[in-house]
């Protein structure tokens, strides 16, 4: 019986232990939304509107990188926004920890978007030019 007890009990704290991964750190844009959460469906810098990407769709999510499709304000040459926003393309990677003791975390997100709205996509760049997600830009 004890044995049993036992074996029930590991397999309770195995389950619980699976990890949790996050974007970044929630502290890597206090005024925005998404970092620091799993899988999240919006982030946002806290700034300009492009520096935001919403309805966001991933895959691989919690494996060594993850990817995802949204919808993104751009610029406009000359100034404004476009009417319609792009599909950008996501790329989160660097699988680690933003600190001791927190959870699994994609430290770096690059991006790829067109110039305009039905455009080809451009090069891959880092998300506000920020080599990491885990502390403030």
């Amino acid at each position: 019986m004890v044995v049993a007890v036992s074996l029930a009990a590991g397999a309770v704290s195995s389950a619980s232990a699976s990890p949790r991964v996050v974007l970044g750190s929630a502290s890597w844009a206090p005024h925005g939304k998404g970092f620091g959460t799993a899988h999240p469906q919006e982030i946002f810098n806290g700034g300009d509107a492009n520096g935001s990407v919403s309805d966001i769709q991933w895959s691989s999510w919690g494996g060594r990188t993850a990817f995802g499709v949204g919808e993104q304000p751009i610029f406009k040459p000359g100034g404004g926004y476009y009417s319609r926003p792009v599909q950008a393309r996501l790329h989160a990677v660097a699988l680690g920890r933003c600190y001791p003791g927190g959870p699994l975390a994609y430290r770096r997100l690059y991006v790829r978007d067109p110039v305009r709205p039905g455009g080809p996509l451009g090069k891959w760049y880092l998300w506000s030019g920020s080599s990491s997600l885990c502390h403030a830009p």
